[in-house]
């Protein structure tokens, strides 16, 4: 993958847009699985936001993997190799694998009655708490290790 400086304006957007999407989509989580009862007892549920949501991640994701792999990405801070660096690297692809698989997870569930929803529900789980710890991390990094980090995702390189 190719390495810079910086995020792109893009990217910068995309990032905070995935995470407020996916913030919305854990919190309306519990309508999607009583939707969906109503849908399997032959009911028409209607607009499910969490569905529509789930099908936004899933399509700004792919545009974020684009333009990761055109554009590069800034490596993690610190000792290349360093438990730091490894910790840095292989969160960010687990957030990567989480955000693609839980929307297919949910589009199984809910378009092709696929009997993964309790799957579905576990890895969303793990999606928004691994998110959170991203999140705590960052601020982590900008309040006690004070090496500006967080400023990567706030202004275009």
């Amino acid at each position: 993958m190719k390495t810079t400086t910086g995020y792109s304006l893009v990217q910068i957007l995309l990032h905070w847009g995935i995470a407020l999407l996916i913030g919305v989509a854990w919190l309306t989580g519990e309508g999607a699985g009583k939707a969906l009862d109503a849908a399997k007892a032959g009911t028409v549920p209607g607009f499910v936001p969490h569905v529509a949501l789930g099908l936004a991640i899933l399509a700004l994701v792919v545009v974020r993997v684009v333009v990761r792999l055109q554009r590069g990405a800034p490596s993690a801070p610190g000792v290349p190799g360093s438990l730091r660096v490894l910790a840095a690297e292989w969160g960010h692809r687990l957030l990567y694998l989480l955000m693609i698989a839980v929307p297919l997870g949910g589009i199984a569930t809910w378009f092709l009655g696929m009997d993964t929803g309790e799957i579905h529900e576990l890895f969303g789980n793990a999606l928004f708490f691994l998110a959170a710890a991203h999140a705590a991390v960052a601020v982590f990094h900008q309040v006690v290790l004070k090496d500006g980090l967080i400023r990567r995702m706030m202004r275009p390189a």
